[in-house]
């Protein structure tokens, strides 16, 4: 009865290989494929990752007159920004926008196609599925930027607020220059338009809190660094007027901007931006001493001299800050991706 045995044994042998052959083969197959799967999902990231930034860039050309995109000005942004970034053909090549690859579905809209295909630079090429006669894969990508008011900017605000805005709101041109901040000596309400903000730990003023000298120099200078939303109430900062701690920081903006001329339109202005000035517009001045007032905008006006004393007189602009858009009126703006 051994004989049967052996003979099953002898007639089983080698089979160990040939299946460690066809699992090797197999596990080689996927392997293969892998990647070019790989390849496909990082040129989708990169082409991703391009249209959102060229969108983006595009959506900050806006006419600071009207507040709309300048298409031709968007369309360039947009190029440019894509040219910066790289997405497989057979290795990274820098992406090119072609003229249909851009298109603008409103006035305060941005749409970008990105691809990798023969109408642009090249398809992408695989390897492994050049086996079975796919040498080469269509990929693209879309994004959609806009421009909204802004409803909860959150870099850069001043602590304080203009003059009760007119009927008409405030005219962004040069030909209307607002007086934003008296030079009071004494007011018998016993606020000077300064606001308190809330706490916040970020940026360069972090360890500077409460509505203090300190705190409205540096906030001034610098900017306030959290989120202030439409409609949120804020109190004025104790009865005082402040003089020094905001003159000085209104003149270290002028100070440390790269075009300090005078008496400029905005359209003639070549500086790096700190003469741009962010800030809250609220209801109404009437209220007395340390009140809450109630945050009706958010604006942005350009300084159109060096201030001698803590008054303040500005151009109206449009300008874009981090953050998020909401309803309304305002100078200020923010951009999102909505696709």
């Amino acid at each position: 009865m051994r004989a049967p045995v052996r003979k099953a044994q002898r007639s089983e042998r080698g089979v160990v290989i040939i299946w460690t052959a066809f699992f090797l083969l197999a596990m080689l197959g996927f392997v293969a494929i892998g990647i070019d799967v790989a390849k496909l999902m990082a040129t989708r990231t990169q082409l991703q990752n391009t249209a959102d930034a060229a969108a983006l860039a595009g959506a900050s050309a806006i006419d600071f007159k009207s507040g709309k995109l300048v298409q031709d000005a968007a369309s360039v942004r947009a190029k440019m920004t894509a040219a910066q970034n790289k997405a497989f053909v057979n290795a990274p090549v820098s992406v090119t926008l072609l003229g249909g690859d851009i298109s603008f579905p409103n006035t305060n809209q941005i749409k970008v196609t990105v691809r990798r295909s023969s109408a642009s630079d090249g398809s992408m090429v695989t390897h492994v599925a050049q086996v079975l006669g796919l040498k080469t894969l269509d990929v693209s990508a879309t994004a959609v930027a806009q421009v909204d008011t802004a409803g909860e900017p959150c870099e850069g605000l001043v602590p304080m607020a203009p003059i009760t805005p007119p009927a008409d709101w405030f005219k962004p041109d040069c030909a209307t220059v607002y007086q934003l901040k008296a030079d009071q000596g004494s007011s018998s309400s016993g606020n000077y338009q300064l606001l308190d903000f809330p706490q916040c730990s970020e940026g360069p003023c972090g360890e500077i809190q409460g509505g203090g000298a300190a705190a409205i120099r540096c906030q001034t200078r610098y900017g306030y660094s959290c989120c202030v939303k439409l409609g949120d109430e804020w109190v004025w900062t104790q009865p005082g007027n402040k003089v020094g701690p905001f003159r000085a920081g209104i003149q270290g903006r002028w100070d440390a901007d790269t075009d300090r001329r005078e008496n400029i339109c905005f359209d003639e202005y070549q500086g790096n931006g700190n003469r741009v000035v962010r800030l809250p517009v609220i209801e109404t001045f009437n209220v007395n001493g340390k009140k809450m007032v109630h945050i009706i905008a958010f604006s942005a006006f350009f300084l159109v001299k060096r201030p001698s004393t803590s008054d303040l007189w500005g151009q109206f602009v449009y300008d874009i800050v981090p953050g998020n858009g909401g309803p309304g009126k305002g100078t200020l703006f923010t951009i999102r991706l909505v696709q």
